[in-house]
């Protein structure tokens, strides 16, 4: 069991993740770093001429083939901090213009939140309102294997870095990152983006604002473009969204405080349709609100047995089982081994 593989909830794999232009720009990267970036885009079944003229998202085997063929050849694990923080925010699209032209970095992150499946459908964010400010979340939607998730998640990672930088003119002094990742030999290279708090082996993927700075203003605040580029997002979240409640539902049950996993008609209320229909769309995702609840309770309970000392009675009733007999025989049932077995074969891992 891998510390660095915590948070993959099985849900439906999108079929198409991210915009050409990312591949585009780690070509190019390559090719700076004398690396041949076309022997690189050959491995994963692309071609330049191609690449440049086709503006079809690109699959997860694709992306998996090319993020491990580059990371092989230019020989650095942190590959995709070097890809996300050298994205200009022409990069992505109308979101990037979105981002940076909101009246301040609450819009700004709310904007990221609501459109960031437009550029990369391999992630879901949820905007979550705190006693200290505000949470934005991700929801991980595509198993993409630990190298090439860790490279996904660093690319994200230093393109939204980049993207609130150039919004407000600065990295928000009291921002908080907390990575699902174990802890790399390389850990200084995140130095490079001014982030003091950054913490791996976290359960998820999320920054966490402060009143302060969300109300940092944007240096390009324009209204008028802003409600442009997001029109243009409302017509890309509308063809890349399509049937995808599952992905919202399953942001939500990610989201939830302990033992707090709502109702389904408390889902449904919050999705703004009822249960009947709820129940019909997520079939017709391929999976079923139990599905996606099982799913968020694994992966808690997951990261709660490998990286906490709490007693399993207590891990049991934080996630909603009265009876720590019924967890015991879910845990099983899950991994295959009992929540003590669990916690030793991951505190080796």
């Amino acid at each position: 069991m891998s510390r660095t593989d915590i948070a993959h909830p099985p849900l439906p794999q999108p079929g198409s993740l991210v915009p050409p232009i990312y591949a585009r720009l780690l070509r190019m990267l390559l090719q700076h770093a004398d690396v041949d970036g076309d022997r690189v885009l050959a491995a994963a079944g692309l071609d330049w001429a191609t690449l440049v003229t086709d503006d079809r998202r690109l699959g997860r085997d694709t992306i998996v083939r090319l993020a491990e063929g580059a990371m092989t050849a230019m020989r650095r694990p942190w590959l995709g901090l070097d890809l996300g923080g050298g994205a200009p925010v022409s990069a992505h699209g109308a979101l990037g213009w979105a981002v940076v032209t909101s009246r301040d970095l609450r819009e700004a992150a709310v904007t990221l939140a609501r459109y960031g499946t437009t550029r990369n459908d391999a992630m879901a964010w949820t905007c979550i309102d705190t006693p200290a400010g505000m949470t934005m979340q991700a929801a991980e939607r595509a198993d993409l294997g630990g190298g090439v998730r860790a490279f996904v998640i660093d690319t994200v990672l230093s393109a939204i870095l980049r993207m609130f930088e150039t919004a407000v003119g600065q990295v928000p002094p009291d921002l908080r990152i907390e990575l699902p990742l174990a802890t790399p030999p390389w850990r200084e290279q995140y130095q490079r983006f001014g982030v003091a708090n950054l913490r791996f082996d976290r359960p998820a993927f999320a920054f966490h604002f402060t009143r302060r700075d969300l109300e940092l203003p944007c240096i390009g605040a324009d209204a008028k473009a802003h409600a442009s580029a997001c029109r243009e997002c409302e017509e890309a979240l509308a063809e890349v969204a399509g049937a995808r409640l599952a992905q919202r539902v399953a942001g939500l049950l990610a989201s939830v405080g302990d033992g707090a996993y709502p109702r389904m008609a408390d889902v449904a209320a919050r999705c703004g349709i009822s249960s009947r229909t709820l129940i019909r769309r997520l079939h017709e995702d391929g999976t079923t609100f139990q599905q996606l609840l099982d799913a968020a309770r694994k992966q808690r309970a997951l990261w709660m047995l490998v990286h906490t000392a709490e007693p399993v009675e207590e891990i049991a009733a934080r996630l909603g089982y009265v009876d720590t007999s019924n967890f015991s025989r879910t845990v099983r049932r899950w991994f295959g081994a009992t929540p003590r077995e669990v916690r030793e074969t991951g505190a080796r891992a």
